[in-house]
């Protein structure tokens, strides 16, 4: 079995084309979806414009990301089910975009690179120690990095929504 014929066989199942036919529920985890996104990534940003020293630098950048923590975290699980469900009624039309791999690519590489942020983060602490002022050019590429990374992720998902190859 090919990853086409699996991809086939989840968006014919009874779930994906209820879902894909559904006059409500597929607006409905669409709407969940974009909601997600811009919680979990209006969020990612505020962190990010800290990281990169271009917004609030009057606040310690760790202050910033851990009171955001739990609101982005929300954000994003609600945006990976219900990204989880789209794909699962459209997976065979998507298998075939290259616009969504592209969105997969960019949404991998911002998640190794908070992984890294917040694995070496808690391991080191050089971003707690330093309270105001430049961070090291290490959280600055972190912060350019995942800014770059959502914003692929954002236009190449619209990109894929509209059917645009």
């Amino acid at each position: 079995m090919t990853l086409f014929d699996i991809c086939q066989y989840l968006q014919d199942t009874n779930f994906g084309t209820s879902l894909r036919e559904s006059q409500y529920m597929f607006p409905l985890v669409e709407t969940a979806h974009v909601l997600g996104l811009g919680a979990s990534v209006g969020l990612i940003i505020w962190t990010d414009l800290r990281l990169i020293g271009a917004a609030l630098r009057k606040e310690p950048a760790i202050e910033v990301h851990s009171q955001l923590k739990p609101w982005m975290a929300a954000g994003f699980t609600l945006m990976f089910i219900s990204g989880i469900m789209l794909f699962w009624s459209e997976a065979a039309k998507l298998y075939n975009s290259d616009t969504f791999r592209a969105k997969l690519i960019f949404l991998t590489v911002a998640g190794v690179n908070a992984l890294i942020f917040e694995t070496r983060e808690s391991k080191t602490g050089e971003v707690a120690r330093i309270q105001l002022g430049d961070l090291p050019a290490r959280a600055k590429l972190t912060g350019w990095v995942s800014l770059i990374c959502w914003i692929g992720v954002i236009v190449f998902g619209r990109w894929t929504a509209y059917g645009l190859k």
